[in-house]
């Protein structure tokens, strides 16, 4: 089976074009889609030079972007990462062993910027995340490295429009076993953390997974700009 790769972005051209590149290096190659959240920098014509479809998002938030990206999608594989991304040479290739057999997989990340400290404190963050969601009993996947089944996602597709991994997860589960390897890390960038910036997106975080488990409207906030 053939591997789509999803890249939803916006306003991205500081950090897309090395994304693209470093995916089309990977030792299999595959089909690059990205989603365009209506840019207003280069991020669009970037995007042009290397993906093999590009596509602008319906203004309705990163869930129905994600969503855009896999109706797109040509290979029965779809991998998502996002646009400050740097994926490993052969990332493509083990996710093509790895989804032999299996409907959903996703990986660690880590920072390849910012300072030691904040390194420490993405590291404890999303330790904390993923041994959270462990005790509620489901492995919860990162939206910066996740990959699907096409057919779960036909199935089974994005609802909202922030903590949408988690909220797909918590639907997967009861139709397969969502997997977390470490064999699949994901680079990415640390750009937006400051002082404060933890604490922060731990209120977003908590009330938006409140209004999940009590199926209210979200507040979708800054997060997709």
């Amino acid at each position: 089976m053939g591997i789509s790769v999803v890249v939803c972005a916006k306003n991205e051209e500081k950090y897309i074009e090395d994304c693209l590149k470093y995916l089309k290096n990977q030792t299999l190659k595959p089909e690059i889609v990205v989603v365009d959240g209506h840019s207003t920098d280069k991020t669009f014509s970037i995007a042009k030079k290397y993906a093999d479809k590009v596509v602008k998002d319906n203004k309705k938030g990163i869930g129905d972007a994600r969503n855009l990206g896999w109706k797109t999608a040509r290979e029965d594989i779809v991998a998502y990462c996002d646009a400050d991304c740097l994926p490993p040479k052969n990332w493509v290739e083990k996710i093509s062993k790895l989804m032999k057999n299996n409907i959903c997989i996703s990986g660690p990340l880590y920072p390849y910027d910012g300072d030691s400290l904040m390194k420490i404190h993405f590291k404890v963050w999303t330790n904390l995340v993923t041994r959270f969601f462990s005790s509620l009993g489901f492995h919860y996947i990162w939206g910066p490295n996740m990959i699907f089944k096409k057919h779960i996602l036909k199935k089974h597709s994005f609802r909202v429009n922030f903590l949408e991994d988690y909220e797909l997860s918590k639907r997967i589960r009861r139709v397969g076993k969502i997997k977390i390897l470490k064999d699949i890390t994901m680079p990415v960038s640390i750009r937006h953390l400051k002082h404060g910036f933890f604490l922060s997106v731990l209120k977003y975080y908590g009330s938006n997974y409140l209004r999940i488990k009590l199926k209210r409207k979200q507040k979708i906030g800054d997060y997709w700009k």
